[in-house]
């Protein structure tokens, strides 16, 4: 039976499968044409009244069980890496270490991540958090100097122009020139 994927950027795959396999093994399909580990999609199946997430526990259940049949339309979403390791450490490593797919392309991962882990020390719970908002303070902070700064500028400039030493003298027609005319 033919069955379409949409990945969450719009992207479709199309899987021939029998009604006999097992949601593991089209996740190992799909992860070897994404060129992500198994561990980190997220397989959504049903329609619109019965849509539901297919939990690893169910990996081990055949398609037709869970109700997909030729046609069948099914989203794809992928987890962050960082959760996908923390599971991993939680679980002790009781993972297979024979899956091809454990190791990731450096196509599917982004370059801007892999800098980040460089440059800050891995930090957990309260500490990541605390982390967090001390960074958003210091950027606040930041915007608050540069617009104080930029407020002193513009209020230097104003006296600078040199206001205190001009004598306004009466025009024509304003207070002052009173003369009437006979």
């Amino acid at each position: 039976m033919k069955v379409s994927v949409e990945i969450i950027t719009g992207t479709f795959i199309d899987a021939d499968v029998s009604e006999d396999t097992t949601v593991k093994e089209l996740k190992e399909k799909i992860a070897a044409e994404v060129k992500l580990p198994v561990t980190r999609l997220i397989l959504v199946i049903g329609d619109e009244e019965t849509r539901r997430m297919v939990m690893e526990d169910e990996d081990d259940m055949m398609l037709r069980d869970l109700g997909v049949g030729e046609d069948s339309h099914m989203y794809l979403f992928f987890k962050h890496p960082d959760l996908v390791s923390e599971e991993e450490e939680s679980k002790g490593g009781e993972e297979d270490d024979d899956d091809p797919m454990e190791e990731v392309s450096s196509e599917a991962e982004s370059p801007r991540g892999n800098e980040e882990e460089d440059e800050k020390p891995k930090i957990d719970g309260e500490e990541k958090d605390q982390a967090m908002k001390d960074e958003e303070e210091d950027s606040d902070e930041k915007v608050e100097e540069d617009e104080e700064a930029k407020q002193n500028e513009k209020d230097g400039e104003a006296k600078d122009n040199g206001d205190d030493d001009v004598k306004e003298e009466p025009r024509e027609g304003e207070e002052g020139d009173n003369k009437e005319e006979i």
